[in-house]
């Protein structure tokens, strides 16, 4: 981290609509804010936000997909075949 994505929580209340602006613009990722000097919040962009949320999603579907392949048994698996006969038209 850069001292550059650090941003006090004052600083962000003097100059909120810089800060938004900033990070619309693309100037920079996040800014970590911070209260007493310690962390408290993120703020970043909602494109930015909604990518982590997307590939935070796919890492979940993967893992789970590595969970269910541990345990298949190819002799427990239904054939296409038989799904299109059970399920399809």
């Amino acid at each position: 981290m850069h001292i550059k994505d650090y941003l006090s929580a004052t600083m962000l209340s003097k100059k909120t609509s810089a800060t938004l602006d900033s990070i619309e613009k693309g100037d920079t990722e996040k800014f970590i804010i911070l209260k007493n000097n310690a962390p408290k919040a993120v703020l970043m962009s909602i494109d930015a936000y909604e990518t982590m949320e997307e590939e935070i999603e796919d890492l979940r579907l993967a893992a789970l997909a590595f969970a269910r392949l541990k345990s298949f048994n190819p002799e427990d698996a239904l054939s296409h075949r038989q799904m299109m006969s059970k399920f399809g038209k």
